[in-house]
């Protein structure tokens, strides 16, 4: 029995320290382990933690980035073609064509229009600062036997005239004879132009007009056609 108490006390005694010893131990603190931080990321603050100023801040949203999109450049208009018919002899003929067309509820005009004829070749002198000079210097080809003349207004006015020629070759060798006479004489392309009466009709009235109407047209002016051209290119005859 002795022996018997002794272990059980023994017992208590060991239970009673194991106890002790792990109640009092301090309980292990739990380690925070930072989160890689992403590249670009921000650290995260508590409210209660931050600057009123950085919340202010935050609140504001980002400017947004310019785009590196080009604006889209507006579609350039295509040019507008019109329709000529014509030449006409007689004024009152294209104007008749005209009333047909525009009885069509076509938009049509008879019109003096400006064409381009066969390119010219203008020998002169340059012109000179008054016409007093200019007259001078003609009186002083003329007693050298130089056939020329004042031009009176123009771009070359107060210029003295050679002649006009149709062949540069023409008018290169004569630039060449007076220069080699002591005169400073040149020569330039003068496009030659005249007048033509066409009804001009605009791109968009064409195509109203059926084939019959142009082949009955035909038939009553054997002698006109028809072309296109760009209406902005179509020169009428200027009014003086």
């Amino acid at each position: 029995m002795r022996w018997i108490f002794l272990f059980l006390a023994a017992a208590n005694l060991g239970l009673l320290a194991w106890f002790v010893t792990t109640t009092s131990a301090p309980a292990p603190t739990a380690k925070s382990v930072p989160l890689a931080e992403e590249e670009g990321a921000g650290s995260i603050i508590l409210l209660s933690e931050a600057d009123p100023a950085q919340l202010r801040a935050g609140k504001q949203k980002p400017a947004a980035a310019p785009s590196d999109t080009p604006a889209e450049r507006a579609d350039t208009p295509p040019a507008q073609l019109c329709s000529l018919v014509g030449p006409f002899d007689e004024a009152y003929q294209g104007e008749e064509v005209a009333r047909r067309l525009q009885a069509l509820q076509v938009p049509a005009a008879m019109k003096e229009i400006e064409m381009q004829g066969q390119m010219r070749y203008w020998v002169y002198l340059a012109p000179l600062n008054s016409s007093q000079q200019a007259f001078r210097k003609l009186r002083e080809l003329q007693a050298a036997g130089i056939d020329s003349y004042v031009i009176p207004k123009g771009s070359l006015e107060n210029g003295i005239s050679f002649g006009i020629f149709s062949e540069e070759e023409r008018a290169r060798s004569l630039a060449r004879d007076l220069q080699g006479r002591g005169f400073a004489a040149e020569y330039r392309e003068e496009p030659q132009t005249y007048l033509e009466r066409w009804v001009v009709v605009e791109s968009t009235g064409v195509s109203q007009v059926a084939e019959a109407f142009w082949q009955q047209l035909q038939l009553d002016y054997p002698d006109i056609g028809r072309r296109q051209n760009l209406c902005s290119e179509i020169r009428e005859k200027e009014i003086e």
